[in-house]
C-alpha cells in the first residue's frame, strides 16, 4: 500500500513539474489576450489540484501521518480546487469559441454559480456531518466521489456546447480540429477522473490532463497569430483564413478565374532605420489598409503574409488588369500616407500568380510569387547601383549608401584628434504638404535649394541627402548650434520652408553608427510641434521621454487588465441655471510606480503606435458601466462626454463598438456625448461624415473639441455636422489682460448660435469669466471654477451634493439656451443684424402656476432696470406683484404659444411708451415649464 501511494504520488509530482515548465513557457504570450490567460489558469490550478490529490494519497497510503482533520482538509481542498479547474477550462473553451461569456458580467456570474454553490454545499456537509465525505476507516464516501465529478462533468457537458458552436462557425478544418479537440478533453477528464477513483492505484487523470493541456499549449504556440486572431500591425486576418478562402475557389471549381497576389513593401528596414519603428508600424497599417482595401473591392480576401509582405486572392481577368490594379494599388498607398500624415510614401513591390498555376499547390505558386519580387528587387536595385551609388540625384549630395560607408571613420578620425563629433539629423517641416501644395518639381527645387544652403554651413563635414525630407550631417564644427540655427534663418528667409535639426554628441568610437542616428532622430522627435526651437541635442531629459514612451507600450495591455486606466471625470455648468449639466470623461493612468499620469504621459505615445482605441472603448466602458450602475440604483445622472482619438477612426469601426458597448448597458444614447478633435476631420473625412451620420442616427450628440487651439478651418462647421463647438481655453487665457479676447469669444458664440450650434468654453477659472459667458449666451462652461478632474469616487459624492440638471430636461434647456442674446433674438437667425446690439433681452419660465421667472438678464436689461429706480434682484418678486406689467406679460406668453414666431404690444409705463415682444422657445415636459424670450425697446414720441 506505501509503496503503491508513493508511486502514485511520484507520478503526479511529475505531471506537476510539467506544469510548471509549460506555464513558465506560457508567459511571454499570457498578455495577449484573455484566452491564453484561461490556459494558464488552467495549467496553474490543475497543477495545485496534483499536489493536494497527491499529499491525500500519501496520507492514506501511509506515508505521510494520517488524521480525520488532514484528510478532510486534502478532500475539501481538492474538492474546491477541481471547481476551479472545470472553471477555468469552461472559460479557456469559451474564450476560443469567441462566446464571450466570460466578457459579460452578468454571465460569468451565472457560470461561475455552479461552482460556488457547489462549493457551499461541501462546506456545509464538512460542517454538519464529516461522516458523509469521510467514512470511519478513512475512507472517501460514494457522496464525496460524487461531488468530486459533478461539477466537472456539468461543465464538460457545457463545454461540448462551446465547442460544437465553434465548429459550426470556423471555416478551417484545422481549428475544427481543435475545437473536436477541445469538446472531447473535459469530458475525457471525467472519464479518466472516474477509473482514477475506481482503480485508485494508478494517477491516469494526472497523466491524461497534463497530456491534453501540454497539446494545448503547444497548439497556442503554433496558432496565437496566424490562425485565431487578427494581426496586431496590420489588422486585416491570418494566413488560416487564407487558406480556408483558397479552398472554397478549389472547391468551385473558379481557380482561372482568380490570382494569387504578393505585395511586398520595398524599404521597410529603412524606414525603421530614419524614422523609427513607430512610423514604421503606421506605413505597414498604412499599406494593410490599402491591401484590404484592394481585396474588398475586387471581392476576395487578404492577409498579413509576414513582416513586410501580404497576400491576397482577387478576381482578375489576365496579366494587363493584374498591372493596372498594381498601380491603383500603389496610389492607394500614397493617398493613404497623405492623409494619415506619414513621413514616407512606402514603394511597393508585387507579383501574381494565377490560383491554377503549380497545380493549385499553394506553396509552389508562393514560390513563383516570391521568385518574382526577388527579381523585381534585383532589378530596382541594380539600377539604383548602377546610376548613382554614393550620389543623390535630386540634390546633388553623397546619399545614405555614402554614410555608412564614409561617416563611422570620419567621426573616429575627429575623436582620434581630440575634436567633439556630432551626428545631426536635419528635417524639413511638413514637406509632404508643400509637394501636395505646388507639386513635387517644385518640392525637388526646394530640397535642391536647402542642401545648397546645409553645404556652405557645414562644407567641412558629411552630409548627405539621408531619406525623402531628411538630410544626415557628421561634423565636428565648433559652434554646432549657433551653425544650425543661421542655416534655419537662411531657409526661412530664400524659401517657403523650415527646417530642425536633432543632434547626438558623438563620444564613443565603440558605438555603432546608426546608434548614434537613432539618438539623433529621438532628439529631433522630442521637439514634436515646438516651432520655435530649431534645434535639440539628445541628452538626460530625451532619454527619459523615450524611456516614458517605451514603459507605456511595454505596460499598456497590463494597466488596462489591471485597471489602472479609470476615468477621471471634469463637472460641466449650465451657464443659465448654475446647474451641472454633464461631465466630460478623461483619460488617467493611476500608474502603481508614478502616481497619477495625466493623457500627455500616454495618449500621444498610444495614438502612434495605434493602440489608443482599445484606450478609448475602454473608458467609454467604464463610463457606461457607471452610468447602468446609478440608473439601477435610481440614482441621478448626468450625461458624460467621451473622447475620440482621430486613429480610431483609422483601426476600427469605432460606431460599431460604442453601439456594443452601449447596448450592452441598455443605456440610452442621450446619456453619452461623442468629442471629436478638430484635427480629426482632416485625417479621415469620408470615414468621419459616415460615422457622425450613424451617430446621429442612433441619438448620439457630436462635438467638435477644442475649436480654436490650432489652425481652425471655418469650412469644417459648414461640411461636418456636429451639435456643440467646445471653445478651446486657449481663448481664456490672459482673459484679463486682453483686451480682445472678450470680442473673439463673442463672435465665436455668435457664429455658432447662427450657425445652429451649441456651445462649451473650456479652461473657466474665475467667476469673471463664468459671468461674462453667461452674459454673451455661452450655454455651457467648464473649468477647475466648478471642478479639476476628479476620480469616480469624488464624482459620485459631487453629484450627490450638488444641483443637478435633470438630464429629461436637457432638451429643454438646449432650446432655452440656443437664444442668441448678442442680437435681436425675434429676427430669424440666419438675417442679417448689426454687431453689438443694445437691446435689453429677458428669458423668462412659467410653471403651472403663474409667477414668471426671470432666469436670464442680459447688461442692457438690467441698466435699464437700474435707470428707472428698480433694484436688479428685487426685480422678479416686484414684477409679479406688478400687476398691469405681468398681465401684459402673461397674456403676450399665451398668444406666442399658440403662433410661430414673436407677438408684440405697445405697452404704457410712466408716460412712456414701449414695444414688448415675447417670442415661445420650448416646453419642459418633466417640470412642466414653459420658457420664453422677452424684449422691449422705447418708443419715440
Amino acid at each position: 500500500m506505501t509503496n503503491t501511494a508513493l508511486f502514485y504520488a511520484l507520478g503526479e509530482f511529475f505531471c506537476m513539474a510539467i506544469m510548471l515548465i509549460l506555464t513558465g513557457a506560457l508567459k511571454p504570450i499570457t498578455n495577449y489576450g484573455k484566452r491564453e490567460k484561461w490556459l494558464a489558469a488552467s495549467l496553474v490550478s490543475e497543477t495545485l489540484y496534483f499536489l493536494g490529490d497527491a499529499l491525500d494519497k500519501l496520507q492514506m497510503g501511509g506515508v505521510l501521518p494520517a488524521s480525520q482533520a488532514g484528510l478532510l482538509f486534502t478532500g475539501t481542498y481538492k474538492l474546491w480546487m477541481l471547481d476551479f479547474v472545470s472553471l477555468a477550462v469552461f472559460f479557456y473553451i469559451d474564450q476560443c469559441g469567441e462566446f464571450s461569456l466570460v466578457d459579460s458580467r452578468p454571465k460569468r456570474m451565472l457560470v461561475c454559480s455552479v461552482a460556488v454553490l457547489n462549493g457551499v454545499f461541501e462546506l456545509l456537509v464538512l460542517l454538519i456531518n464529516p461522516g458523509w465525505l469521510l467514512t470511519d476507516q478513512l475512507q472517501p464516501t460514494l457522496l464525496y466521489n460524487l461531488l468530486l465529478l459533478l461539477v466537472p462533468l456539468l461543465y464538460s457537458l457545457a463545454a461540448i456546447g462551446l465547442a460544437i458552436n465553434g465548429i459550426r462557425q470556423s471555416p478551417s478544418k484545422n481549428i475544427r480540429q481543435f475545437y473536436l479537440t477541445t469538446a472531447s478533453w473535459p469530458m475525457l477528464l471525467v472519464i479518466f477522473g472516474g477509473l482514477d477513483i475506481y482503480v485508485g492505484t494508478f494517477p491516469f487523470y494526472a497523466y491524461v490532463a497534463t497530456a491534453c493541456l501540454l497539446f494545448l499549449a503547444v497548439y497556442q504556440f503554433r496558432t496565437l497569430v496566424d490562425t485565431v486572431s487578427l494581426g496586431s500591425l496590420s489588422n486585416i486576418k491570418g494566413r488560416e483564413k487564407l487558406k480556408s478562402y483558397l479552398k472554397s475557389i478549389q472547391w468551385r471549381g473558379a481557380s482561372s478565374d482568380y490570382y494569387l497576389v504578393l505585395v511586398d513593401m520595398n524599404g521597410l528596414r529603412s524606414i525603421n532605420d530614419i524614422y523609427g519603428r513607430s512610423e514604421g508600424d503606421q506605413v505597414l497599417f498604412a499599406v494593410s489598409q490599402a491591401v484590404g482595401q484592394l481585396a474588398e473591392k475586387m471581392h476576395g480576401f487578404s492577409c498579413h503574409y509576414g513582416g513586410d509582405e501580404f497576400l491576397a486572392v482577387v478576381k482578375l481577368a489576365d496579366d494587363v488588369e493584374a498591372k493596372r490594379v498594381f498601380d491603383d494599388l500603389q496610389e492607394e498607398v500614397k493617398h493613404m500616407a497623405s492623409i494619415q500624415g506619414l513621413p514616407v510614401v512606402p514603394q511597393l513591390v508585387t507579383s501574381a500568380v494565377r490560383l491554377d498555376m503549380a497545380e493549385g499547390d499553394l506553396t509552389a505558386q508562393l514560390r513563383i510569387a516570391e521568385e518574382k519580387i526577388y527579381h523585381q528587387k534585383r532589378d530596382l536595385d541594380g539600377e539604383m547601383r548602377e546610376n548613382n551609388f554614393f550620389v543623390d540625384k535630386v540634390t546633388g549630395l553623397p546619399n545614405t549608401n555614402y554614410f555608412h560607408s564614409f561617416a563611422s571613420s570620419y567621426l573616429k578620425s575627429c575623436l582620434e584628434k581630440g575634436d567633439q563629433p556630432a551626428v545631426v539629423l536635419i528635417n524639413i517641416s511638413n514637406m509632404q504638404a508643400y509637394n501636395n501644395r505646388y507639386g513635387f518639381e517644385k518640392g525637388d527645387q526646394l530640397l535642391s535649394r536647402i542642401a545648397q544652403i546645409l553645404q556652405k554651413f557645414f562644407a567641412d563635414g558629411v552630409l548627405v541627402r539621408f531619406a525623402e525630407d531628411n538630410f544626415l550631417l557628421a561634423t565636428d564644427a565648433p559652434d554646432l548650434l549657433k551653425s544650425l540655427e543661421e542655416a534655419a534663418a537662411e531657409v526661412n528667409k530664400v524659401t517657403d520652408a523650415s527646417i530642425r535639426a536633432g543632434v547626438y554628441c558623438y563620444k564613443d568610437a565603440s558605438e555603432g553608427l546608426m546608434t548614434a542616428v537613432d539618438k539623433a532622430k529621438r532628439a529631433l522627435r522630442y521637439l514634436n510641434n515646438n516651432r520655435a526651437v530649431v534645434c535639440q541635442v539628445y541628452n538626460q531629459e530625451v532619454k527619459q521621454e523615450f524611456e516614458r514612451r517605451g514603459y507605456v507600450l511595454e505596460n499598456f495591455q497590463k494597466a488596462l487588465d489591471e485597471g489602472w486606466i479609470r476615468p477621471y471625470f471634469q463637472l460641466e455648468s449650465r451657464s443659465l441655471t448654475g446647474r451641472i449639466c454633464g461631465a466630460e470623461a478623461l483619460a488617467r493612468w493611476v500608474d502603481p510606480k508614478y502616481g497619477v499620469l495625466g493623457p500627455g504621459f500616454f495618449i500621444e505615445v498610444l495614438e502612434e503606435a495605434h493602440l489608443v482605441h482599445k484606450l478609448d472603448l475602454a473608458i467609454i466602458r467604464q463610463v457606461c458601466a457607471m452610468l447602468a450602475r446609478r440608473r439601477e440604483e435610481q440614482q441621478p445622472l448626468v450625461p458624460i462626454s467621451v473622447n475620440l482619438s482621430r486613429v480610431d477612426f483609422q483601426v476600427c469601426n469605432i460606431y460599431a463598438e460604442i453601439e456594443k458597448i452601449r447596448r450592452y448597458f441598455n443605456l440610452p444614447a442621450s446619456l453619452l456625448k461623442i468629442e471629436i478633435l478638430e484635427s480629426t476631420v482632416t485625417s479621415k473625412p469620408q470615414e468621419l461624415r459616415q460615422a457622425i451620420a450613424n451617430f446621429h442616427a442612433s441619438g448620439y450628440e457630436v462635438w467638435m473639441d477644442d475649436f480654436g487651439s490650432g489652425y481652425s478651418n471655418f469650412n469644417n462647421l459648414d461640411e461636418y455636422d456636429f451639435d456643440l463647438l467646445k471653445i478651446d481655453m486657449v481663448f481664456l487665457r490672459d482673459f484679463g489682460s486682453r483686451s480682445k479676447a472678450k470680442t473673439l469669444i463673442s463672435i465665436v458664440v455668435d457664429m455658432a448660435k447662427k450657425l445652429g450650434l451649441h456651445t462649451l468654453c473650456e479652461g473657466v477659472e474665475t467667476q469673471e469669466q463664468a459671468d461674462f459667458l453667461r452674459e454673451i449666451g455661452c450655454e455651457r462652461q467648464q473649468g477647475y471654477l466648478f471642478s479639476k478632474p476628479i476620480s469616480e469616487e469624488e464624482f459620485l459624492v459631487k453629484l450627490a451634493a450638488g444641483k443637478l440638471e435633470d438630464p429629461a430636461s436637457n432638451s429643454y434647456y438646449d432650446k432655452v439656451s440656443q437664444v442668441n442674446v448678442l442680437f435681436d433674438p425675434m429676427i430669424d437667425r440666419g438675417s442679417q443684424q448689426t454687431v453689438g446690439i443694445k437691446l435689453p433681452i429677458c428669458i423668462l419660465e412659467k410653471g403651472e402656476d403663474a409667477f414668471v421667472r426671470f432666469s436670464f438678464m442680459n447688461e442692457s436689461y438690467r441698466q435699464t432696470l437700474r435707470d428707472v429706480g428698480y433694484k436688479v434682484d428685487g426685480w422678479e418678486a416686484e414684477a409679479n406683484q406688478e400687476y398691469p406689467f405681468k398681465q401684459v406679460i402673461l397674456e403676450l406668453m399665451g398668444e406666442s404659444r399658440q403662433k410661430p414666431g414673436p407677438v408684440s404690444r405697445i405697452y404704457d409705463f410712466r408716460g412712456k411708451q414701449y414695444l414688448l415682444e415675447v417670442r415661445y422657445l420650448a416646453h419642459d415636459q418633466k417640470s412642466q415649464r414653459d420658457a420664453f424670450v422677452y424684449t422691449f425697446e422705447g418708443l419715440a414720441k
